[in-house]
């Protein structure tokens, strides 16, 4: 398993040192100005809003990708009424903004409230989770509600949509689940297989933005942390990596969040130091190759 050994601080430090050798060519305004935006981008919150019908299992998957038990869990009753935000801060950094959005399907009266409430909180989002319980064949809802409210509001902005499949371990025939290698049937991949054609039809979404899932098994979380860091601009992938929980961090999805920070490090420095920039940015280039073998 690939655990993290690097931080955007790393690459803050190494870029501030280079800075420092070749001083003569900025000025302290622009030094000022670079450090001050860089580590913004290092901090970046990303604010990520999870949707969906009623008990699909959002809040389990909250605390499952992130190893806290932030959002209220309940068999029978519907924990979330009210938007929950919970901000999961990396060290002295902002963290991630994590918004558990209450699940429509419960009654008629409070889907109205919900979806005035979707509406309200599109504009602050990052990036959707729309989750969706394997064994849930009702997807009037959800239809009705991503294609009202959701769907529109994509359509001028480029907002990233997952869709996840939750609790995969419950999908029939659900004697086939291997506990021990917390893997799905032969039987239960197929019925899987055929739930996410079913969602990409439906949803008029592609394959690829549906993940498989099971937080109580932990199946399929690591395969969503990277779908999430690729679907997300480059800027914003890297707090992704740095928040979920290491072992479902990837190298993949390690590597595509530095870069992705390096990229626009790069076009910020590039724009504040101008010609300075490239005395020190074939260095830090190289110093990154040897790092992550890009």
């Amino acid at each position: 398993m690939f655990l993290p050994t690097f931080h955007g601080e790393q690459m803050l430090s190494y870029l501030s040192n280079t800075l420092n050798l070749h001083g003569q060519a900025f000025t302290q305004t622009q030094r000022e100005e670079l450090q001050a935006r860089i580590e913004e981008l290092v901090n970046y919150q990303a604010v990520v809003g999870i949707m969906g019908k009623t008990g699909g299992g959002k809040s389990s998957l909250c605390n499952a990708l992130f190893s806290q038990e932030i959002a209220e869990v309940d068999d029978i009753a519907a924990c979330t009424r009210y938007p929950q935000e919970y901000t999961l801060a990396y060290k002295n950094g902002k963290g991630i903004a994590l918004i558990d959005v209450p699940g429509v399907g419960e009654s008629i009266g409070r889907d109205q409230e919900y979806t005035e409430l979707y509406q309200r909180l599109l504009p602050e989002l990052d990036l959707i989770l729309w989750v969706v319980k394997a064994d849930d064949r009702a997807l009037a809802i959800d239809q009705q509600v991503f294609n009202n409210i959701i769907r529109p509001y994509l359509a001028n902005r480029d907002i990233p949509v997952l869709f996840v499949i939750s609790q995969v371990d419950k999908v029939a025939p659900t004697s086939e689940w291997d506990h021990e290698r917390h893997l799905p049937g032969s039987t239960q991949q197929n019925n899987l297989s055929r739930k996410q054609i079913q969602l990409s039809q439906t949803f008029d979404i592609a394959l690829d933005h549906i993940c498989v899932t099971s937080a109580e098994e932990g199946y399929g979380l690591t395969s969503l942390v990277e779908q999430i860091v690729t679907l997300l601009p480059n800027q914003k992938k890297w707090a992704i990596a740095r928040e979920a929980k290491p072992e479902y961090v990837s190298g993949k999805a390690y590597q595509t969040a530095s870069k992705g920070l390096w990229e626009t490090i790069k076009e910020t420095a590039s724009t504040i130091l101008r010609e300075g920039w490239s005395v020190i940015s074939s260095k830090v280039e190289s110093w990154l190759d040897r790092l992550f073998n890009w």
